[in-house]
Order: structure tokens, then sequence, then C-alpha cells
């Protein structure tokens, strides 16, 4: 291979990047326009990470990884977890030397700790595989690696229950000080709102309370439909769903309504003649005291109207705001599609054992076998059942009860909660791949190796076709992925930015995207230095996998937990440290690549 110049260096590194972020835009535009909606975005997550991730796992594993390769395996992890470490390290010290919400701190460590090595690493190596740098073969390879820091990742966060640190942050505290969060000047949104004149005046509520008690009389007690009606009929009963609004005080906008006096009579100037043809039509041959006594009553009358008036107003009003927020994806939908807190709070929910396997973040807990894992709440009609089954049921309930109380006696949950959780379809795939390509016989069946099998009549191993399905399933999972990493970002939304934490953004940005990828650079050239890496694609992968930013998936952790009513710190601080560290990646990332290419790679 010819050495090249820095300008096609920086070409290289760049044009990967740029491919990159394209797919995010489009992504980014998808969700933007609502072209794809927040419970739409939940089925394909749910699809990527049950489906389309364990094939590309399984895949690249078998395909690209054997036994000589264990050392740098074990290499591998060791290096995700000082990785990790690393940026534990980072979160605390940007905690101690800047103002950091004492309500986001979990949420800062799991920034830290958790980077993006999933989509963003697969997608740069896949694009590298044309023969300038590396091989297609080492580009495959390249990607198993990735599997192997993700398989790391994942098995922390989801078997070891890390992925609750974030929950942390939503205790409740004793002190009613910490719930209140000095704001930056303008970077509230309600306080722009009061700029704007939204804010509801105490004069405005005192005349709503007032009116509210006040009946409007009824000169004969007759209805529309000829039914006696009350002697008074208050305006608090309008206040209904009939008035319902899209504002957060609807009654305001009807207490304004009555409160302009010409513009009830011009509304029964034109209600009047209409309501009185009408209810001579209809009571064409009744008596003449009904007439007289509903055509006497122009209060019942206005009130109709008004209603009729309110409600083409509201739903038309209803229509341009349902039009608007289509166009306006906003973090709402992702705490309404994610959120917990109910089933937490009434007890549906236990966090202390697995959640569904089948979901990207599960809101029921796991069932293995077509058997729950029962609730305490539900152990009394566990034991009503087991009077009219038979003997056979009764034994097998009795074995399951025996290893519950095992369990608990021992306090063995948290390996139950570690092997259940082994079951999720992604480590599943990573855990088969690495069996079945650690294995020379096994592999044989799947690739051709040096282990002499039986082939197909094809020329090609017995399970080649098991290759071809998950290769061609797993190729739509970085596409798929980058796509959900921009419509991700669309939603980001800041309504409240606390004091100083713009300088604690910044300071996890360049220790995430400057610092720790520096450190990776020394550690990866130290590592092929003592021969514990072999490969150079080995070692790239280290130093790409070093300079990925935090985890995209905390976003769906932290709507998991928020309530889907009042404010959401945690996710306005996750939002300006993600729009900062995408923002500062596109060149983080080039000036790394470029300096490895030309000076550890030497191309």
């Amino acid at each position: 291979m010819s050495a090249i110049n820095v300008g096609a260096a920086i070409y290289i590194a760049l044009k990967p990047i740029l491919k990159i972020y394209t797919i995010i835009l489009v992504g980014f535009l998808i969700a933007k326009f609502n072209i794809v909606t927040m419970e739409t975005a939940r089925g394909i997550s749910n699809m990527v990470v049950n489906a389309i991730l364990p094939c590309l796992t399984f895949n690249k594993i078998v395909a690209s990884i054997s036994w000589r390769d264990i050392k740098e395996i074990g290499v591998i992890v060791l290096s995700a977890i000082i990785l990790f470490v690393l940026g534990g390290v980072f979160s605390l010290f940007a905690k101690f030397t800047t103002p950091v919400p004492k309500k986001w701190f979990w949420g800062i460590m799991f920034a830290g700790i958790f980077p993006n090595i999933s989509d963003l690493p697969i997608a740069y190596l896949q694009s590298m595989g044309n023969g300038t740098i590396f091989t297609a073969d080492e580009a495959n390879k390249g990607v198993a690696y990735c599997c192997i820091f993700l398989f790391t990742q994942s098995f922390l966060m989801m078997n070891f229950g890390m992925w609750r640190m974030v929950g942390l942050d939503f205790r409740e505290r004793g002190k009613k000080d910490d719930e209140h969060i000095d704001l930056e000047e303008g970077s509230s949104l309600d306080e722009k709102e009061q700029g704007n004149g939204k804010n509801v005046s105490t004069s405005d509520i005192s005349q709503n309370e007032s009116l509210k008690n006040t009946q409007v009389p009824l000169n004969e007690p007759a209805n529309l439909d000829g039914s006696d009606l009350d002697s008074g009929y208050p305006l608090s009963d309008l206040n209904s769903d009939q008035l319902s609004d899209d504002d957060e005080n609807p009654s305001i906008d009807y207490v304004r309504q009555y409160d302009d006096k010409r513009s009830i009579d011009s509304m029964s100037e034109r209600i009047l003649p209409l309501k009185n043809a009408h209810l001579r039509r209809e009571t064409e041959g009744s008596s003449a005291y009904r007439i007289s006594s509903i055509t006497s009553s122009p209060s019942v009358l206005q009130t109709i109207g008004i209603r009729e008036e309110l409600n083409k107003s509201r739903h038309s009003r209803t229509r341009r705001m349902s039009t608007l927020r289509k166009r306006r994806p906003t973090m709402n939908e992702v705490i309404a599609e994610y959120s917990v807190v109910d089933k937490l709070k009434n007890g549906e929910l236990d966090l202390t054992r697995p959640l569904s396997l089948i979901e990207d973040i599960g809101d029921t807990n796991a069932s293995l076998g077509g058997s729950n894992i029962h609730n305490e709440s539900d152990e009394e009609d566990d034991r009503a059942k087991v009077v009219t089954t038979s003997h056979e049921d009764d034994t097998k309930l009795t074995f399951k009860e025996k290893m519950s109380d095992f369990i608990k006696r021992h306090k063995l949950g948290w390996l139950t909660y570690i092997i259940v959780n082994c079951f999720r379809p992604a480590s599943l795939g990573a855990l088969l791949g690495i069996i079945c390509a650690l294995v020379p016989w096994l592999k044989a069946l799947f690739v051709a190796t040096y282990v002499h099998v039986h082939m197909a009549p094809d020329h090609e191993p017995v399970l080649n076709f098991l290759m071809d399905f998950t290769e061609y399933i797993g190729n739509a999972c970085v596409p798929l992925g980058l796509l959900m990493l921009g419509g991700t970002l669309a939603r980001l939304e800041i309504t409240a930015l606390p004091k100083g934490f713009i300088r604690s953004a910044i300071l996890m940005t360049v220790g995430r995207l400057v610092i720790i990828p520096i450190i990776g650079i020394l550690w990866a050239n130290k590592l092929y230095t003592i021969n514990w890496l072999d490969s150079r694609i080995s070692k790239f992968v280290v130093i790409l996998t070093f300079s990925m930013p935090s985890a995209t998936a905390q976003v769906y952790f932290t709507a998991f937990y928020t309530p889907t009513q009042g404010s959401h710190l945690q996710l306005d601080c996750l939002s300006v440290f993600f729009m900062i560290q995408y923002m500062v990646l596109f060149i983080s990332l080039s000036f790394v690549i470029t300096y490895t290419l030309k000076v550890d790679l030497k191309v």
C-alpha cells in the first residue's frame, strides 16, 4: 500500500463522518416533519434491538473471529472497562468543579461512563473497507471487535442493571430547597411566556371564581326537549367536556367571552331568530304555553348559542394545534411513550427484577416460558389456584415456590437478574456468536475453516444459509440506528437551563471527545507495542471507540423515569449535553482519525 499525503488522509477520515451525519440529518428531518411518529420510532427501535442487531452481531463474530483471537477479545473487554472508568472519573471531576444540578448527578455519571459504541463506530468501519486503508475482511473483523465492545457495555448496562443508575436522580428528596433551581436569564420558557402575556393574572382567576358561582336565572323552567330544568343554570356546568380546550386553563377563555357584554348581545341577536324558528317547527301542534315559555327564556338560548360558538372555535383551534404539533416533535412525546412513573408508584412494575426481554425498555416485568415472574401481591391468587389444579401442577408450583424461597433465603436475586437478562435477543446473539466462533467444529458448520466437515451440494457449509440470512438482515442495523439517532436529536428540547450548566456540559464534552481520545491513542499504542494487539484493525478500533460521544440511549432511560407532568430537568441537561457533543464530534473525530492514519498506522 503506497503512502498517502495529509490531504488524502483528511479526506479519508472525513468522508465516513459526512456519510454518518447525512443519515442522521435524514432521520432528523423525518422526525421533524412527523413522518415517523414517536410510537412508530419505538416500534422500529424494538425491531432493531430484538431482531436486526442480534443478526449483525452473530454474523460478524462468527465470520471474523476464531479461537486465535481470544487474546484480543480479552484485551478489548479490558479496554472497554478502562474506557468506562475514565468516563466515570471525568464525570466526578465535572461534578466537583462545575455547578452540576444535584438532581442530575447520576445522569452525568451515566453519560460519562457509557459511550455510543454501536451505530457510529460500526458505520465508520464499514465505510473504510474499500481497500484504501483496510480490506473488506479487515473491516468486517473491526465490526466484530466493535460488537465485543458493545456486548461488554450491554452486559454491564442491562445484565448488571446499571441503566437503573439514571433513576437515582428521581428519588424524592426531603428538602424542598432541592426542588428550586436557579435559572439563567431568559433560559426558562415559562419566563418567555410571561413576557408574551400568556400567564394568567390573579384578577382573571378571581373573576373566574366569581362567575363560577353565578347562576343565570330562567324565566320558565323549560328545556328544549320539553323536560323540566332546575330553577337556575350555573355557569360552572358549562366548564365541562363541551368547553374543554387544549390550553392549560380553558376556563379563562370562557370567562373572557362572558366578560364582554356586547359580544353576548351580538351572539344572541344572531342566534335567537334561528332558535325560535327551529323551536316553532319542532313544537307545531303542541301547547302554546310550552312555546311561549321557551321563547321567553333568552338566557337559555344565549347560553346554547355561546356554547356552539365556543365549540366551533375550540375545534378550529384544536385542528390548528394538531397540525402544528405534527410539525414540531417535542420531548413530551418521548416522555409520554416511555414514562412508567405511574406503574412504579402503583407497584405494577418491579425494577429489582428484569423487565420485558422483547422490548428496548420494557414497561412490564419479564416472563419466561409463558410463566410470569409474579409480584408478591399475586401470591394469594396463586395459592387459590393451587387448590383447583391437578397433583402434577401442584408439584410444579411447589418446585417454583421452593426455588423462589431458596433465592430469597440466600439473596440470589442479583444472580437471577443477570441470568434472565442473558436471554435478551441482543445478549443472546452475541453469546451464541462467541460460542460458535471459538469452537472450531461449530464454526465450520457456518463458514469454511481449516476443520474438515462434510459440505452441502453447493460446496458450502451446511448452515451457511444462516450466515446469508443474518448478513442480509443485519445490513439494515446501522442505517436504521443512525436514522433513529437523528430522530432522537430532533426531539431534544430545552425548557429550563440550570445556572452555570453550560460550563459542565463543555467540560464533559472536552473530556469525552478530546482528552479520552488522547488517552485511547496512548493506550492502543502501548498494547500494540507489547503485542497485546496483533493487528492494525484492532488498534484502530480501540482508538475509534475511545473517540465516541455519550450513548443516546440515555434519553430513553431518563424518559422512563420522568413524570408526564411537571418539569423535566434531567432531560433538559441531557439535551444541552448531546447538542454540544454532536456539534464538536464532527471536528474532534476528524482530527483523531487523521492523526491515527498518518502517525499510528503510517499509511
